[in-house]
């Protein structure tokens, strides 16, 4: 079975990490799930040349926040930048936050903290046309 080559994980929360990566790697749609517990550690794995297909993002982080990353990453050299889809991670977003997002292209969409198999194949089927995710 073809996979995309990897996934970000840009939370702070080890337990919330440990949790999503599970779920994306029951999928079974991506080589590898990729770990950064703040902003500018994403960043730089980013800029080491390894772009993953798919970010997912918090928002409320040390170091780096999610909003923080988004600027900076929209820095970044569009060599840097292919095929990354950017989707906003979070508890509870409040309409502040929500507005905000909708205004930055690179976000695609919302999805809750924790992830489901189910969200993750809708995810993958969506943008990139994958249709061999394992959902059960």
């Amino acid at each position: 079975m073809e996979k995309l080559k990897s996934f970000l994980l840009i939370d702070d929360s080890k337990a919330t990490n440990f949790f999503n990566k599970t779920i994306i790697e029951k999928v079974g749609c991506v080589e590898e799930v990729v770990v950064a517990e703040n902003g500018r550690s994403a960043i730089e794995y980013i800029k080491s040349g390894l772009a993953p297909e798919i970010i997912f993002l918090d928002i409320n982080m040390p170091v780096m926040n999610g909003w923080e990353f988004i600027a900076e990453y929209q820095k970044l050299d569009i060599s840097y930048k292919k095929s990354i889809i950017i989707l906003m991670l979070g508890a509870e977003l409040s309409d502040a936050d929500k507005n905000k997002a909708e205004e930055i292209i690179e976000i695609k969409e919302f999805q809750q903290k924790m992830l489901t198999k189910d969200t993750v194949c809708k995810i993958v089927s969506k943008y990139f046309s994958f249709s061999n995710c394992i959902n059960a």
